[in-house]
């Protein structure tokens, strides 16, 4: 297993998405905690999404991220979902591939 099995495209397209869900987490969890979400269920269960995004980061490290760290902090995990989701599909793909 060496680095030609890794898909950048797959990697980068990961990346993205969980960058997109985790900015629309963190604006609905700012709605939340400002009481502007007009009290709806849908925005409130968006907003608690919010901590499965933040983590590792976040939960581990919480004391250091203030200011732009704390955003740098969020790309970190967004990072590291694309690149989790990208091991996922390969590893389910030889799996499919063996049977």
């Amino acid at each position: 297993m060496g680095i030609n099995n890794f898909k950048v495209w797959l990697f980068i397209f990961a990346s993205l998405l969980f960058v997109l869900f985790t900015f629309i987490t963190f604006i609905a969890s700012g709605l939340v905690d400002e009481g502007a979400d007009g009290n709806s269920s849908t925005v409130q269960a968006i907003a608690k999404a919010y901590y499965i995004f933040r983590f590792p980061t976040h939960t581990l490290f919480f004391q250091f991220m203030n200011g732009p760290i704390f955003f740098f902090g969020l790309l970190i995990n967004c990072l590291f979902y694309g690149f989790f989701t990208e091991r996922i599909v390969f590893i389910l793909s030889k799996l499919t591939t063996r049977l």
